[in-house]
């Protein structure tokens, strides 16, 4: 299992091949349980790992070589690292800012990756915010946060 930065959110792998991300964030002394946010089934068989962006909005999972990444709202395949290590990967984490994904293998190796799924997270979210801002430049700032991300993503594709 893992959890987001504000421990408001886990997500969980459970050995018949699902995960689940849930809020945490209830009152226990009223007795009320995590809530499910959204769940999905693990892509490969065997041995999983997980982790949680920072911000909770972003899940990876790693199995075998391949990392697959999901919208942890929705449980939508976002992206997918295949093949990333020689052998197994043994464990993987978000960088504290979310940027970064590190994963770690069997094949003594660690390899870090940028977390294009937030990217993506993040134009969703200010194009919403957008839709809403009343102060100009609070606009203006982030028609050019979503202008450099997308010219960012649009790099990255074409490398």
């Amino acid at each position: 299992f893992s959890f987001s930065g504000d421990t408001r959110r886990a997500v969980t792998v459970s050995k018949d091949g699902t995960w689940r991300v849930f809020n945490i964030d209830v009152s226990w002394q009223l007795k009320e349980d995590p809530k499910l946010i959204c769940c999905g089934t693990v892509a490969e068989d065997g041995p999983a790992r997980v982790a949680m962006a920072q911000d909770g909005k972003i899940v990876a999972i790693a199995t075998d070589v391949n990392i697959n990444v999901y919208n942890a709202d929705t449980a939508e395949l976002m992206d997918t690292l295949e093949a990333v290590h020689s052998d197994a990967i043994r464990a993987i984490s978000f960088s504290d800012t979310g940027k970064f994904l590190f994963s770690s293998g069997n094949d003594k190796s660690v390899r870090v990756w940028l977390n294009r799924a937030g990217i993506v997270r993040d134009v969703e979210y200010w194009t919403e915010s957008l839709k809403v801002a009343t102060n100009s430049s609070h606009k203006e700032r982030l028609k050019q946060q979503i202008s450099d991300a997308r010219t960012h993503l649009k790099e990255l594709s074409e490398k």
